[in-house]
Parts: structure tokens; sequence; C-alpha cells
């Protein structure tokens, strides 16, 4: 029962009131602290207010992630009981599974785990709970049905209040993860290969079918990248990603993912992880030998002198990473020299070095963004008239 605590002040001046009063003296200041005594309530007792019940209010929160055969389980840890006041005696927390399927009219729950439900002790307090559950028993090829879950909270006396939130995860189950997968540079990019830990079901019904996630990430990201989602199904147990960028490090990893539909209902559950593969894209490919290498002397009159070279042309390379072209030339027997001081950035190059009677032999190489060079191209010829 809550009591009024009087105000001493206001208790003084009301006995010293009376004594005015007893006295005859003071008549209207008596009064008014005498009525101020009786609205502050000097020694009344107030409205007893009803004790707690000490139930827990609702998990009304939980969530559910399956990752393989194991669901991750999260809430909101109450802090308060039904009647808003802070849980001041400890309790439990009951994680309950039921399985459901389209022959299951009613849930049976049953408890899988149990977790503390501890006194409130600051009125912001706000915690996260985790709980697991491995489904390995229960899942199976094409399976059909849900495992349904929901979090009982209950006080100190094993008393609950309201109804939780129920969250439900398929019972289908997933490919093994590739134990075997590489990652190496190619000319276009990076090959990844792996090879399958088992075979693809193939008796599953038409609602439910298996895929594989590439993931990608660069060295020093967070979070990964989905590089394609491939038919587990497809024979091809390789794959180029192109969307790299050279002399970086990246991580390669594959996830098994089983696509299902139960009536309007659908999504997709994700297996476990394979093996990380780790490759530095460093580009070593050079471009393609250049080809169609012609060679033609032209003479004429520049400005009362003679303006004679000869005029090499050649088909132009298609790599997006060009960046030139290098052009040597020798004559009998000698080793080929490079002609040019910077790269020719196109396929025409005029040699003005030549000299009457001489028989040339010219041959083109291309250049990548990083240096790579190819190899020559065939070689062609041409002779300078003696006059």
């Amino acid at each position: 029962m809550a009591i009024a605590i009087p105000h001493p002040l206001v208790c003084k001046n009301a006995n010293t009131a009376q004594r005015f009063l007893s006295r005859g003296s003071g008549f209207h200041a008596a009064i008014l602290i005498l009525a101020l005594s009786t609205l502050l309530g000097c020694g009344v007792p107030g409205a007893p207010l009803p004790p707690s019940a000490d139930i827990p209010r609702f998990v009304g929160d939980l969530k559910a992630v399956r990752k393989g055969d194991t669901v991750t389980l999260t809430w909101t840890t109450p802090t308060e009981t039904s009647d808003g006041e802070l849980i001041r005696k400890p309790g439990k927390m009951l994680v309950q599974r039921a399985l459901r399927s389209d022959q299951t009219s009613e849930l049976s729950f049953q408890t899988i785990s149990e977790l503390p439900l501890h006194p409130t002790l600051k009125e912001d307090r706000s915690e996260q709970a985790t709980a697991t559950d491995t489904l390995t028993s229960l899942l199976r090829p094409g399976g059909a049905g849900f495992a349904v879950y929901m979090v009982l909270a209950q006080g100190h006396n094993g008393k609950s209040f309201g109804l939780p939130n129920r969250v439900s995860v398929p019972l289908v189950a997933n490919l093994a993860p590739p134990q075997k997968i590489s990652a190496n540079p190619v000319p276009t990019g990076i090959m990844l290969a792996w090879e399958p830990s088992g075979a693809v079901p193939t008796t599953v019904n038409t609602q439910t079918q298996y895929a594989y996630k590439i993931l990608r990430r660069l060295q020093g990201a967070k979070e990964p990248v989905l590089v394609k989602q491939l038919n587990a199904a497809n024979p091809e147990r390789t794959f180029v990603d192109t969307g790299i960028e050279w002399e970086k490090s990246y991580q390669y990893w594959i996830v098994p993912v089983t696509l299902w539909q139960d009536g309007n209902r659908k999504g997709e559950i994700e297996g476990d992880d394979s093996p990380v593969a780790e490759v530095l894209a460093h580009d070593s490919f050079p471009p393609a030998n250049p080809s169609g290498v012609e060679a033609v002397f032209s003479a004429a009159q520049s400005a009362g002198a003679p303006n004679s070279f000869i005029d090499i042309t050649w088909t132009a390379n298609t790599e997006p990473d060009l960046a030139g072209y290098n052009v040597y030339r020798h004559t009998g027997n000698e080793q080929p020299v490079k002609i040019n001081s910077e790269l020719v950035k196109t396929p025409r190059f005029a040699d003005p070095g030549v000299r009457l009677g001489i028989k040339y032999f010219y041959s083109v190489t291309a250049v990548d963004l990083r240096g790579n060079e190819s190899g020559k191209s065939e070689e062609t010829s041409e002779t300078v008239p003696k006059d």
C-alpha cells in the first residue's frame, strides 16, 4: 500500500496554525496554512498500487536465417513485464520448434534449447539473443515442409504473456559445396575450375532447383561480389571472370544454392561455402602477333628536294588493353633492330632512314598497357631503287 509522505514544513506550519487558532490570533493566515497542508496530503495514505505479476513481455521480433543445415535465430531480449515494470527476477527463454507439412493442421512445439532471462538492471538495456538449430536429420532431397520456431519468455514463476511471433524455414536439402576449386589468370581474366562433391539429384520435384553462386572479394574489401550464378546441373565446370582489374589480388569461392517453391511461397537457401581460392591477377599475357604487314617504297619531291621512305602498314590488333606497336628492321643477315623511338599508336609507320639500292626487311610487334610485347609478325621486305 502506498503512503503519502507529509511535507515537514507544511505539517509544522499546520501545528503552528493550531496554536494561533487557540490564541485567537492570525486567523486568516492559519486558515491558509491548514488548507495547504490538506492539499499536500500531510500524513494522508495514497491509493494502493497492485503488485507486479512478474510476467515478461512476449518476443515479437524473432528472425531466422538458414545457412547449410544450420538455422540461426536472433531476437531482442524482453526487459519489461506485461504491466510495464522492469524485470526484477530471473526467468528463462525457451526456444521451441515444430514441424509443419501439407498434412499437418496443428503444430506441436518442442523446446530445443533454453536461455536465461536476466533481470533488467538499466532502463535502456536492450540485448540481442542468439540460438542455433541443426536440421541435418530432417532434410531430404526435394523434401517438403517447414521448421517453425518461436521463443517463449517465462518469468520466475513459469508464467508467459501474449503470443510470440513465429518464423519458418524450408526443409529442403542443399548440395555439398565443391571441395576442389582453382583460380588462375588467363588472357581474358581469371579462370575458375572446380569439381562437384557429388552428383546433382535428378529425382527432385520441379519446384526445387540447384545452382552455384560464384563469389569474389577484392583483397582488403569487406563485402563479396556475386560474379555469376550457374545451373548446378550444367556439365561445364569452368568459368572466366572478365570483370577483374589486373595486378590486384582476389579471393574466390562457390556457394551451392537450393531454389525452392511451395505454392505461392518461394525462396533460396544457401549451402556451406567451398574452400577459398586466392589469386593475383597478374597480366603476363602479350597481345596477338600483328598480321598483314606490307612495305612499299615511296618517293616524292618536297620543297625542291627528294623525300624518299618506305611505308609499312599492317592489320590493327583488337585487344582492349593495346598500348601500341614496335617496328623492327634489318638488312641481309643482320639482327632486327627497333626503329621507332616511341610506341606507334596506329597500324602504319614511315621509315625515312633508307638508302638507294638496299633491300630492307620489316616485322611488327604489339605491346599492351602493362608492357607485354607480342612475338614478331611475319617479315615483309622492300628494295629501294638505285635511281
